[in-house]
């Protein structure tokens, strides 16, 4: 997994466990999940308005995974290496940052660009946080019986309290 702090360079590769058991030295921590989307965004704009409250940081949260290709015919189609995707999960984080003015909010920061299924990856970074704020599409039954869901798998199998935040219409 790639981290990064503020606007310090690249903490290296850390697990999921190295990151729950980081003392935070009488600091809470907010757990956000991000992917470009609007209830993202309003889900890292709540986030940051608590860490504001609560004199917290923030794990931001951009989780990449290999794509899954299915066809009905033989088709080669090049994979894309993992560089390509670690690079497209943290500009995604760039811009997330950036639209939020996170740089100006004075609330201390770390990005996990992780590889894995997003659910999963929230919940184990989130393990020992004080919350985990995840955007909801509310996409309905159907697709989310179909494709899964995010926020229900955070709110499912979280050790700590979950937030669902839904976009403004």
């Amino acid at each position: 997994m790639t981290s990064a702090s503020g606007t310090a360079p690249c903490m290296g590769e850390l697990t999921n466990d190295e990151i729950a058991a980081t003392p935070q030295v009488g600091r809470h921590r907010i757990v956000v999940g991000v992917d470009s989307t609007k209830p993202s965004a309003a889900a890292l704009q709540w986030a940051l308005a608590e860490a504001k409250l609560r004199g917290a940081r923030l794990d931001i949260v951009v989780s990449w995974d290999f794509p899954v290709l299915a066809t009905t015919e033989p088709v080669m189609i090049p994979q894309p290496d993992r560089d390509t995707l670690v690079h497209s999960a943290t500009l995604t984080a760039e811009h997330m940052l950036s639209d939020a003015r996170l740089e100006d909010s004075g609330v201390p920061y770390t990005v996990h660009t992780p590889e894995g299924r997003p659910g999963e990856e929230l919940v184990a970074i989130a393990a020992g946080a004080d919350l985990l704020v995840v955007g909801s599409h509310g996409s309905g039954v159907l697709k989310e019986l179909l494709l899964g869901s995010v926020s229900n798998y955070c709110a499912h199998h979280s050790t700590c309290p979950v937030v669902l935040v839904r976009a403004p219409d």
